[in-house]
């Protein structure tokens, strides 16, 4: 991936942030898979960094910009939830030994906890008494997906960041940079929601090609069974592609509601219109809503089921139930 550098005329509020003083204490909130990591790590680069621009990034060129570059800044720590488990309060414990210490290179340590809203409740009260008065020469900043499940005393700790959000024709600059062309571009963004750096994992992942393998397998289904559900219950679970299945349903699922809603201009899988529509009048909206509250607790689900087979044959038994009354194969579903 090529160096990332944040518009400069977007990044001027965080430029008059640098220069008036950063928030000990602060939150950004933003999607997975969006550029907020990406401008999470300029920030706290140009706050490490011994000489930042005028601008307000970092110099790149200071002792403090190649530690980060290689990796190895005793100043900074990342916290973040291993796939599908929480954050542990050992894991936090330690992160605030650490950020009670002097900055060995930097002006200030930053302490970064991404993902925080997968805390356990106990990690999260473990770090109270750190964001109510944090130590001299110390930021800490917690990154969420989503904010309202951050406990309330955690939140009114914490100052909003406005870090830039990237408009689409951005993300599709962006992504053409990196060697991805303009329609594979546009085509990614609007099935991932305007999210450019999932989009480039999954473009390098082979995403576009997986993806029509398994969108025939999930939309024939309503017209194939049980056999055929258990079957490819039995394929996904052990597949190592898995999260990226459920990335594709969940799709699937939004576009229903669209239709249902007539926002066509909001439709993800375009090349899959046509036959969508035809099966969305039939969906029943309670089977919908319940298909997606399993697909975006799969995680958590996998978690705390060492069963993968039996919560995939699950899902998929689910998803028949969405035309209750379509019969497949002279049974009704």
């Amino acid at each position: 991936m090529k160096t990332f550098q944040p518009d400069p005329q977007s990044w001027q509020p965080i430029q008059a942030l640098l220069a008036s003083g950063l928030p000990q204490a602060m939150l950004a909130v933003g999607e997975s898979g969006s550029l907020l990591r990406l401008h999470l790590d300029a920030l706290q680069a140009a706050t490490l960094c011994f000489k930042p621009t005028d601008e307000g990034f970092a110099c790149e060129q200071c002792r403090s910009c190649k530690l980060l570059a290689e990796g190895s800044h005793p100043d900074l720590w990342v916290a973040a939830p291993e796939p599908g488990k929480q954050i542990a309060i050992d894991t936090l414990r330690q992160a605030m030994e650490w950020i009670q210490y002097t900055p060995q290179v930097s002006n200030s340590r930053w302490l970064r906890i991404d993902n925080a809203e997968a805390m356990t409740v106990a990690a999260a009260n473990a770090i109270l008494k750190t964001l109510e008065e944090p130590p001299t020469r110390a930021h800490v900043v917690l990154h969420s997906e989503q904010a309202s499940r951050l406990l309330p005393t955690i939140r009114s700790r914490l100052q909003r960041i406005p870090l830039p959000e990237m408009q689409m024709v951005q993300s599709i600059h962006w992504l053409q940079q990196q060697g991805v062309d303009a329609e594979n571009s546009g085509t990614l963004l609007r099935q991932l929601g305007n999210r450019p750096l999932r989009a480039l994992e999954l473009w390098e992942a082979g995403w576009l090609e997986q993806r029509q393998q398994w969108m025939r397998s999930l939309l024939d289904l309503s017209g194939q069974g049980v056999v055929a559900t258990l079957k490819l219950a039995e394929q996904w679970s052990k597949s190592s592609d898995l999260f990226l299945i459920r990335e594709m349903v969940l799709n699937v699922l939004a576009d229903f509601m669209r239709l249902r809603q007539g926002l066509l201009d909001r439709i993800a899988d375009l090349d899959y219109l046509e036959e969508l529509r035809l099966k969305a009048p039939d969906i029943s909206a309670e089977a919908l809503q319940s298909n997606l509250d399993g697909w975006l607790q799969l995680p958590l689900t996998l978690s705390q089921n060492s069963n993968g087979m039996m919560v995939m044959e699950k899902l998929l038994l689910d998803w028949l139930k969405l035309w209750p009354r379509r019969k497949t194969h002279g049974i009704q579903n």
